[in-house]
C-alpha cells in the first residue's frame, strides 16, 4: 500500500484526526499530526508498528499503522495483569527518555501538572468541592526526584488500550499526551479509576513497581489530580453528564481518603 493511492475515511470518535486508510482492499489506521514520538514507542513494542509517515501538501504529518482487528478495553477489563507490565516497561525505558528529550519535551513537576489542568476550565473555581481539592493539592505537592522521572503516557483510560483479537496482544495507543514526569501520573489513574484500593499493593507488586514507604500518600495526590484532569477533558468536550458523573466518583474517592 502506498500513501499516494490512499483514500481516507474518518474514524468515528477520532476527533477529526483518525482515519481508516484504504487501498487495494487493504486497510491501515492513519493518525494526522500525531506525536513524532510514536515511532520510538513502536520500537519498544508498546504500540502497533508504524508502517510509514508522510507530510501532506497542507503540511499535516500522517502516520500509518496496521489496522488491528480488535477492541478497546472496557472498564471491567482494566484489571488485566498485562497493563501494569506494559506501563512498567514504558516507565523503565531509558531509550524512550532519550527520545523524549530529543523532541524537547520539558519535565513537568507536580505544580506544573496541577497548573496545566487548572488552566483548562473555570469549573475548578466555581465548584466548591473542586476548589477545596485544588487548595489541598497545591499545599501538599509531592517531591519529584530526578531519578524518578520517566516517560509518561498521560491518558491511560480504558479507551486507549487496544486488544488484538487475533493475537491477544495488548497495545497502548494515542500518544498525543506523552510527557516527562512521575510514573505515578499513569499508575494513579489506573488504580483510582479501575482497581479497588485494597488491591493496590498487589497490583504494584505484580507489575514490578514495589511498594515504597510514602507511595500511598503520593498515589492519593496523583489520583486526585487524575480526577481533575478527567473532569477538565469532559468539560472541554461539553460532556456535562460525564462531568457530573466524574465529580460524583471523585467525591466517593475523597470519602475513602
Amino acid at each position: 500500500m502506498t500513501s499516494s493511492s490512499l483514500s481516507m475515511i474518518p474514524v468515528k470518535g477520532g476527533s477529526g484526526n483518525a482515519f481508516v486508510g484504504e487501498s487495494d482492499n487493504k486497510r491501515v489506521f492513519i493518525k494526522k499530526n500525531c506525536s513524532p514520538f510514536l515511532t520510538s514507542v513502536y520500537l519498544e513494542g508498546i504500540t502497533p508498528q508504524v508502517l510509514w509517515t508522510k507530510r501532506t501538501a497542507e503540511g499535516d504529518m500522517l502516520a500509518a499503522q496496521p489496522w488491528i482487528n480488535g477492541h478497546t478495553l472496557k472498564p471491567n477489563e482494566m484489571n488485566d495483569s498485562r497493563i501494569g507490565k506494559i506501563l512498567r516497561h514504558l516507565h523503565q525505558s531509558e531509550k524512550l527518555i532519550e527520545a523524549c528529550r530529543k523532541l524537547d519535551n520539558e519535565i513537568l513537576f507536580p505544580a506544573d501538572l496541577l497548573e496545566q489542568v487548572l488552566s483548562k476550565s473555570s469549573i475548578f473555581e466555581t465548584n466548591g468541592f473542586l476548589a477545596n481539592v485544588v487548595i489541598e493539592l497545591s499545599e501538599t505537592l509531592p517531591e519529584l526526584k530526578a531519578t524518578d522521572i520517566a516517560v509518561v503516557h498521560g491518558d491511560v483510560n480504558h479507551k486507549n488500550w487496544l486488544v488484538d483479537d487475533e493475537s491477544d496482544k495488548v497495545y497502548l495507543v494515542d500518544w498525543d499526551t506523552v510527557l516527562l514526569s512521575s510514573p505515578l501520573v499513569d499508575i494513579a489513574h489506573v488504580l483510582t479509576h479501575y482497581i479497588k484500593p485494597e488491591e493496590w499493593e498487589k497490583w504494584l507488586l505484580d507489575s514490578g513497581y514495589g511498594v515504597a514507604a510514602n507511595i500511598k500518600s503520593e498515589l492519593i495526590w496523583y489520583g486526585k489530580l487524575s480526577f481533575l484532569r478527567q473532569i477538565s477533558e469532559y468539560m472541554a468536550r461539553d460532556q456535562i453528564k460525564e462531568t457530573e458523573q466524574e465529580i460524583s466518583r471523585f467525591q466517593d474517592f475523597c470519602r475513602l481518603f
